[in-house]
């Protein structure tokens, strides 16, 4: 029989033992803890990096061309039909030589479902990258309508001014931005023998200005398009006998000057207050107006005079023999914005 000493000590070698067994325990446990803490310490590192890219993003997109502190430059062109233009280079030539941020067509002479057949949205995004609105002629097909491509989506689009009887051609689209609306309008003619006279200065003109001047109240405006006035004898090759003409009568010119004098720029002719220049050659009969420089300057960049956000720098148009696709010559605005 063991001693009542042997078995003491081989008890105190056992309760030795246990305390071992439950340190390699513990330095387990504080082994996998270390672990856990190094893992979790190298996902927060992963995630810190992150985050300057969201940031990244989220300050390209708040600085791109459109936002603000920028130039920008604005193509407007009358195309007399975009289905013809689009057989031609003429448009990829006006992209790449121009390089503007925003286009505006007048006369696309196409309806809702060419744009959809032909695919116009996905065809100018995936080959010209921009984005296109599309505002159609609902009455007549093939006839008139307006059209905005933006590289920068705007902040939203309407089409038309909200007045039934004005909206059926698709005369108007406007493009809301950051610092400005964008106003492209294809303005009625007054028709062969002044037939339409009437409707377009008492009513068109009457409520197309309210309507801009209701832009007005809540930002800048840029309206851009075939306005179908030569404003005084300057905006036309030799003005004599010509004062029965649509869109060179006294009402017409009238009416016009009665918007400016609302508070807006004619912003060409501020820039180049001598210049004679044309936007708008015939080709009927036999007359080239392109080559004899018989022309009507009938398109327009107008913004109003007291300006917020946006500077004009240069309101012009391009060379009258660069672009043959149309009747009327592209022009242009490059602005500052704030």
């Amino acid at each position: 029989m063991e001693k009542a000493s042997e078995k003491k000590e081989k008890k105190e070698k056992k309760e030795e033992r246990i305390p071992k067994k439950y340190e390699k325990k513990e330095e387990k446990k504080k082994e996998d803890k270390n672990k856990s803490e190094k893992k979790e310490k190298i996902r927060s590192r992963s995630a810190s990096k992150e985050k300057p890219e969201k940031t990244k993003e989220k300050k390209d997109t708040k600085d791109s061309a459109l936002s603000g502190n920028k130039t920008i430059k604005i193509v407007h062109w009358n195309i007399n039909g975009l289905r013809p233009l689009l057989k031609k280079n003429e448009l990829e030539q006006l992209i790449k030589n121009e390089n503007p941020d925003i286009i505006c067509f007048n006369e696309t002479k196409i309806d809702s479902d060419i744009v959809k057949s032909m695919g116009l949205t996905k065809l100018f995004n995936d080959k010209y990258k921009y984005n296109s609105y599309w505002n159609c002629s609902i009455e007549k097909k093939g006839y008139a309508g307006t059209a905005i491509l933006s590289k920068e989506k705007p902040e939203s689009v309407t089409y038309g001014i909200n007045i039934e009887k004005h909206d059926k051609e698709g005369r108007v689209t406007t493009a809301e931005y950051k610092n400005f609306y964008l106003v492209s309008c294809y303005t009625p003619n007054a028709g062969d023998k002044l037939k339409r006279i009437d409707y377009r200065i008492k009513e068109w003109d009457n409520d197309f200005f309210e309507y801009i001047n209701s832009l007005k109240s809540k930002k800048d405006v840029i309206l851009t398009g075939d306005l179908n006035v030569a404003r005084n004898d300057m905006d036309i090759f030799d003005p004599k006998g010509k004062e029965k003409l649509p869109g060179f009568t006294k009402l017409e010119k009238d009416s016009f000057a009665k918007f400016l004098d609302m508070g807006y720029v004619d912003t060409f002719r501020d820039l180049h207050p001598t210049d004679k220049k044309y936007s708008f050659f015939t080709k009927r009969g036999k007359i080239n107006g392109k080559e004899s420089n018989h022309g009507w300057r009938l398109d327009y960049f107008v913004v109003n005079k007291d300006l917020k956000n946006i500077e004009v720098k240069e309101s012009d148009m391009t060379d009258k023999d660069k672009y043959n696709a149309s009747d009327h010559i592209p022009i242009f605005l490059t602005l500052n914005l704030k």
